[in-house]
């Protein structure tokens, strides 16, 4: 009867309908991702990158699983991922993706890890204002759903980011719950899953530097563990020292924040002023609520000091990179939460510290009784369901007069489909010789290209900077033939890059394409709706065009020579008659 009774009263209680509201957040979470994965069929969304993560994923699992170790990568080289330079900096998401490999076919396998690790990610978000007590629940949650378009279409990518954010959050809890000696594991598998590892090294400092200020001490576990973990997660690495050298590459390429060598991918380019408004308003509000409340005191808050300290640079990162839209936004809005929860919290700074700390817990299990207490839950599930309808709006798109917001699922249903470049490529395999180095005129295509054909290598891909960082002269080169600046590059492409086959978007490299056929030394080999293979000849010969019509010349001396015949013929039948 006692066990009924407390198995009642549990149920009744402000635990309880925190417990229903984490279930249903992780349902509304699963559900926006499957329909944002389902919006496409191919593998989301703007760039290829996910087809290069998913081959290469299959790649390993085949060489690994026959005990054949790490495969040779040598698609690219002519860059600094040659054979012999090549470092997974992605190496432990690829193997995170091989599980789904299993049960499904490559596009659908990646499809549904991102669909996982995409769901774990905005979750762990929700996660930590639950276990840490964070009221309105519903209101922070729909405040997730709707953070920014971009983040969301990220989030679908099949690609690294979102192990990012769970081992962020992962490391953001221990830092908290000062559990400093899991922070060395944690920090190890994030240096083998993704190259921004360096964010959980700096939540660790900033950590250190509000422990420091609050307690007069250095607290040196945070930033040792992680040290120590960065260290010997790069040292004890299948890839050293390669990984350490494909590092600082990145390093100096990205550091320069716009002032780039070279033309790299749009997502390193900023937003617009408008594009930055209409895609992150509740980012925005949710920051500025946050420097709204943040009060600092004497003894600082120590969750809304971290956020402050930790989101502020994402927040300035984001006005000069577009791809910081993976991270910027739902760290803003633990930090307007965060800061919410500070703001109404009594300050218990001036009672020593031990009191404070048995203290603490009796606060955490004060309950809002009375109309008061019904009122605020009225006010959460009320300021929820309207961040629920904004959701619907925000991914259907919104028009209000002459404005007009396009919706997520559109952007990503009018990405390209799947199949663009299957019917080329399957021509390749069949035509052009195994290993033959193709000339790409786009970096950006070589994701599929690997893709659909991993029997050919390419000239330049994943980033143009790893053509240029190894042979600046020799990407002056490809990018004065795609620019369409060389008149003559058949033999240029022969004898500097070995090529003897050029790939095209047929709506890309016009001026280049152009020029190549006019010097006679290319011919069209295939040539659909999607793309074309140029073909370079062993001799210069007539550009195809005049070839073509030399042969429209001869059909027509040929009609009219026949034309000629059959009216000398009427006219002698004619004569006949009349004699």
């Amino acid at each position: 009867m006692n066990e009924k009774q407390s198995w009642k009263e549990w149920l009744s209680s402000e635990n309880a309908v925190r417990w229903l509201y984490l279930i249903l957040g992780f349902l509304a979470i699963l559900m926006l991702m499957t329909i944002l994965q389902r919006s496409t069929d191919a593998i989301c969304c703007g760039d290829w990158d996910g087809y290069y993560h998913i081959r290469w994923s299959q790649l390993l699992w085949e060489s690994l699983s026959n005990g054949d170790g790490l495969p040779e990568f040598k698609w690219l080289p002519l860059t600094i991922l040659d054979p012999e330079n090549y470092s997974d900096h992605h190496f432990l998401f690829h193997l995170l993706q091989i599980p789904f490999l299993w049960f499904f076919e490559p596009v659908t396998a990646a499809k549904v890890a991102s669909l996982f690790y995409g769901t774990l990610a905005v979750f762990s978000v929700y996660w930590l204002l639950f276990y840490y007590k964070v009221d309105y629940l519903p209101v922070w949650l729909g405040a997730i759903l709707i953070c920014a378009n971009p983040f969301y279409y990220r989030m679908n990518m099949a690609k690294a980011p979102p192990l990012t954010i769970i081992f962020s959050v992962i490391g953001i809890y221990l830092l908290f719950e000062r559990k400093y000696v899991w922070l060395f594991p944690l920090m190890f598998v994030f240096t083998w899953t993704y190259s921004l590892f360096p964010m959980l090294w700096v939540a660790s400092f900033i950590w250190t530097l509000i422990i420091a200020w609050n307690e007069r001490v250095f607290e040196w576990r945070p930033l040792g563990y992680t040290t120590l973990g960065m260290v010997l997660g790069n040292v004890i690495h299948p890839y050293f020292p390669n990984n350490i050298k494909l590092f600082l590459e990145h390093l100096s390429m990205k550091i320069r924040m716009g002032n780039f060598d070279v033309p790299v991918g749009g997502e390193w380019y900023p937003y617009s002023g408008v594009e930055l408004l209409t895609n992150f308003p509740i980012a925005f509000l949710a920051m500025f609520l946050g420097y709204v409340l943040f009060v600092p005191r004497r003894r600082l808050p120590e969750k809304a000091t971290f956020f402050l300290l930790f989101v502020t640079p994402l927040l300035i990162a984001q006005f000069l990179a577009k791809r910081y839209a993976e991270y910027f936004p739902p760290f803003a809005i633990l930090f307007a939460a965060f800061s919410w929860q500070a703001f109404f919290t009594p300050d218990l700074s001036s009672l020593p510290e031990d009191f404070r700390r048995e203290i603490e817990p009796l606060l955490d299990k004060k309950k809002d009784k009375g109309i008061y207490g019904r009122l605020k839950q009225a006010f959460a599930v009320a300021l929820g369901a309207f961040f629920f309808l904004l959701v619907i709006f925000y991914y259907k798109g919104i028009q209000i007069g002459s404005f007009k917001q396009e919706g997520l699922i559109e952007s990503i249903k009018i990405n390209e489909p799947h199949s663009k470049y299957e019917r080329a490529t399957q021509w390749a395999k069949a035509n052009i010789p195994e290993n033959e180095i193709i000339f790409n005129c786009n970096w950006d295509d070589f994701p599929k290209l690997f893709y659909f054909d991993p029997t050919h290598r390419y000239v330049h891909g994943l980033d143009p900077n790893y053509l240029y960082s190894k042979n600046p002269e020799l990407f002056k080169v490809v990018d004065d033939i795609v620019k369409g600046k060389v008149d003559d590059p058949g033999p240029i492409i022969r004898e500097k890059i070995g090529a003897n086959y050029v790939f095209s978007d047929s709506k890309d490299c016009t001026d280049f394409i152009a020029k190549a056929l006019e010097s006679g030394w290319f011919e069209i080999a295939y040539e659909d709706d999607e793309a074309y293979f140029l073909k370079l000849r062993q001799q210069k010969g007539q550009p195809p065009s005049l070839e073509l019509e030399d042969e429209a010349d001869g059909i027509e001396d040929e009609i009219t020579v026949n034309s000629g015949e059959e009216k000398n013929d009427f006219n002698q039948e004619e004569t006949e008659e009349n004699e």
